[in-house]
């Protein structure tokens, strides 16, 4: 019964570590900017368009150093 309580307390610590990464963006314009990017070159049919926009946005996903520039506050 312990194991059982234990394996589940874990897997929500662990899923929501996570989330708060994502959820906890200040600034995300131009995530949604280059989303919006690839759905427009995907109907124009340019395959070697998107396939460069999808794979910085993959780039982007892995890299959390990178995530926090692009989504970082501009301050005035």
């Amino acid at each position: 019964m312990v194991f059982v309580i234990g394996r589940f307390a874990r897997m929500f610590v662990s899923e929501v570590s996570f989330r708060i990464m994502f959820m906890e963006l200040p600034r995300v314009d131009n995530i949604l900017k280059l989303c919006l990017d690839i759905y427009l070159v995907r109907e124009c049919s340019d395959l070697g368009l998107e396939e460069e926009l999808f794979a910085k946005l993959i780039f982007l996903y892995r890299s959390p150093e990178t995530m926090i520039r692009w989504t970082k506050p501009k301050y005035d």
